[in-house]
């Protein structure tokens, strides 16, 4: 009987050491689960919300915020301009009204009107709550 428990625990713990192939496993390592998932932009993560400059590309960028409201969206940038004597800062504000947020795969497509224009900004997200402008700079919620 001993002899029967000992056989049947190393059985156990034989199939579970092995991935339990066995029994009809995945078939697919946890590398190719990891390559294969797509992050899927959705209006849910940029509506409503605030996102901050986090990691910067362009160096001469010191700061960086994007505001989304229901029907707006606001670019802040904020730029180091390289003086002989002094640095001096300059801001660039990209504003969009009645805005209408698209998304396709990864991309989220913001499109409305700026200063009576019709304009278009598009976002990759990296990450959850993680975006990054066309430069490549990242911003995170």
């Amino acid at each position: 009987m001993k002899k029967l428990i000992v056989l049947f625990i190393l059985s156990a713990g034989l199939l579970t050491l092995t991935g339990c192939d066995l029994f009809g496993g995945s078939d697919q390592s946890s590398d190719e689960t990891t390559d294969s998932s797509v992050l899927k932009a959705e209006k849910a993560d940029i509506t409503n919300s605030v996102y901050t400059l986090k990691v910067r590309k362009d160096m001469d960028l010191s700061a960086g915020q994007l505001t989304f409201t229901d029907k707006k969206m606001e670019w802040t940038r904020t730029y180091q301009t390289q003086g002989t004597d002094s640095s001096e800062s300059s801001e660039e504000k990209t504003v969009l009204t009645d805005i209408k947020i698209t998304t396709k795969d990864d991309e989220y497509i913001i499109s409305g009107k700026e200063n009576k224009k019709e304009a278009t900004v598009t976002f990759t997200k990296i990450g959850n709550y993680r975006l990054k402008d066309e430069d490549g700079n990242i911003y995170s919620l």
